[in-house]
């Protein structure tokens, strides 16, 4: 009877097809592949930006739909475009320094959730 429950309490051996999709959804993660920029509080990044890149996009906050903007937006230094999704009230500053020329800004987020604030000017 005991061993009976030693065998049933065992975990399983994975397949080796598991372990492979397993690997892939670690590397996947670890890759820093992800088509979204969603900076943590407290976090600066320059990003260059392209006004012909930008769509206005509709999505649920807090259980209602909001009018959003999404910009396309590229790591000066690797060359890799993200998508990033902003408030009215973002977009505004950023179009702001894109209808002057700026397409180089500087973005440094602070809090969380509603009280998410952008500080953006200029690099």
């Amino acid at each position: 009877m005991i061993r009976r429950l030693e065998t049933e309490n065992r975990q399983s051996e994975l397949s080796e097809r598991a372990r492979q999709n397993l690997q892939r959804n670690a590397d996947l993660r670890n890759s820093g592949i992800n088509k979204y920029f969603n900076p943590l509080p407290g976090d600066k990044a320059a990003l260059l930006f392209d006004a012909e890149k930008v769509e206005p996009v509709e999505m649920e906050f807090d259980g209602k739909k909001v009018q959003r903007f999404q910009y396309t937006v590229k790591d000066p230094n690797t060359g890799q475009e993200k998508y990033w999704t902003v408030s009215k009230r973002t977009s505004e500053q950023i179009d702001a320094f894109l209808s002057e020329g700026h397409n180089l800004l500087k973005i440094q987020r602070f809090g969380l959730g509603k009280d998410t604030r952008y500080h953006i000017i200029p690099s």
